[in-house]
């Protein structure tokens, strides 16, 4: 809704993540100019809802440390990732800017299940800080299903990349499956190691095998899709591949 009070344009735009209204009050001056005005899309109390891990984390999954877990920890290193490196040999090193919670969850389902992609600029401060500290790294985004993609309409880990200017080679997909992520167990996940492999004509046979990799997704959960990206890739000679998610 808009009004016009003492010479001022007040609207009262919704935030995408908890749909109430925002007080936005715009001057003539700014609505005569031709200036791009832009409409805010958060509320202040949903953006003060996200939740940085700033504390102790895990040296292998970044999962932050709680007082309660300290005595199962070994060198720095969670009980779930002391199992991978035990029954894998997977020696990998992750990092999550956020906590998944309910406000995440929130931002995430408008994204992914309502497509509404205005949302897809909320944590580019956060990603090009990151990448200003690893310009000589090759950035690659996470896969999704052909279905997924084709539901959407787009990958959303290539979407956030894109939004936050950053540059990347989408060298991966997901392999068929007759059952969707949906449908499985969580111990179904686990056993499912082999789910992602390199796309053909990637170009990915002229790069150095050498070169840093950043695999990039939205949210880690158990470990295995992450794993699945980095034996793709780890089983073509990339020795230096690393791992970035928004939210854990």
């Amino acid at each position: 809704m808009i009004e016009v009070n003492n010479g001022r344009i007040e609207r009262t735009p919704t935030c995408l993540i908890c749909q109430e209204g925002m007080s936005d009050t715009l001057t003539l001056k700014q609505l005569l100019s031709w200036s791009k005005i832009d409409q805010p899309l958060f509320c202040q109390c949903c953006l003060a809802g996200f939740s940085k891990i700033e504390g102790v984390t895990c040296g292998q999954c970044g999962r932050e440390m709680l007082e309660e877990d300290r005595e199962h920890w070994v060198d720095g290193i969670c009980r779930d990732c002391q199992r991978w490196r035990h029954f894998h040999k997977w020696t990998f090193r992750h990092q999550s800017i956020y906590h998944y919670n309910a406000v995440f969850k929130q931002w995430l389902v408008v994204l992914k299940g309502q497509g509404d992609i205005r949302g897809r600029y909320l944590f580019k401060s956060d990603l090009q800080s990151i990448y200003r500290r690893n310009r000589q790294t090759i950035w690659v985004p996470m896969p999704s299903s052909s279905g997924k993609v084709s539901n959407r309409g787009f990958n959303q880990t290539v979407l956030l990349l894109e939004g936050a200017n950053i540059s990347f080679m989408d060298l991966l997909e997901m392999k068929a499956s007759s059952t969707k992520q949906v449908y499985k167990s969580r111990l179904d996940r686990l056993k499912d190691m082999d789910k992602i492999q390199v796309k053909q004509d990637s170009g990915i046979e002229h790069l150095d095998r050498g070169q840093n990799i950043l695999l990039f997704d939205d949210v880690y959960t158990t470990g295995t899709t992450m794993y699945s990206a980095y034996k793709a890739l780890s089983d073509m000679g990339f020795t230096h591949i690393q791992g970035l998610s928004l939210a854990r």
